[in-house]
């Protein structure tokens, strides 16, 4: 056969390459994805009562409590004394992933135990540990993936810093 009966070959060899360029591509660029989201889970330890207790089970961290209502929280009468620096420590409301409609609770977090920020998801371990029978409050190792970042939300934080500093130009001519 001459190269004149045949002029596809070369194309087709050509994207059978091309082909196997891009599934290489894209195994490689899963593989990365993977690693990335990965590397986003977070462990740690947070404190929490007995009745806001439900081993793994997923969670949805709604809010962090402001720092009243979590003094309240930890200085109430049956956890006095049990938190000796209340400013070392955050209290977040949670979202079990029990029933239809879920299940409202709080954990505390001591500042370095664990990162964890509204947004975020995650489960508790099926093991706890004591850390005040009388007040039936628990240690239980979790596990979080932070939330992701909304570029919607990014986008608009941007146009609000460039108003803002349009704003601000004006003022500085005025």
């Amino acid at each position: 056969m001459s190269d004149d009966t045949n002029p596809s070959g070369d194309s087709r060899r050509s994207v059978m390459k091309k082909g196997a360029l891009a599934a290489t591509a894209l195994a490689v660029g899963t593989g990365a994805t993977a690693t990335t989201t990965a590397a986003q889970e977070e462990d740690g330890e947070v404190v929490v009562s007995g009745h806001d207790y439900y081993p793994d089970t997923d969670f949805d961290v709604l809010a962090e409590f402001e720092s009243g209502t979590r003094d309240d929280i930890l200085e109430s009468d049956n956890l006095e004394g049990e938190f000796d620096d209340v400013g070392d420590w955050d209290v977040y409301a949670v979202s079990f992933d029990v029933g239809s409609g879920g299940i409202l609770g709080y954990f505390m977090v001591d500042e370095g135990d664990a990162d964890i920020s509204a947004g975020d998801t995650g489960s508790m371990t099926g093991t706890a540990s004591f850390r005040n029978a009388e007040a039936n409050l628990l240690e239980v190792d979790v596990t979080t993936e932070a939330a992701e970042d909304d570029p919607e939300d990014d986008e608009a934080d941007a146009e609000d810093d460039e108003a803002d500093n349009d704003e601000s130009e004006d003022d500085e001519e005025a």
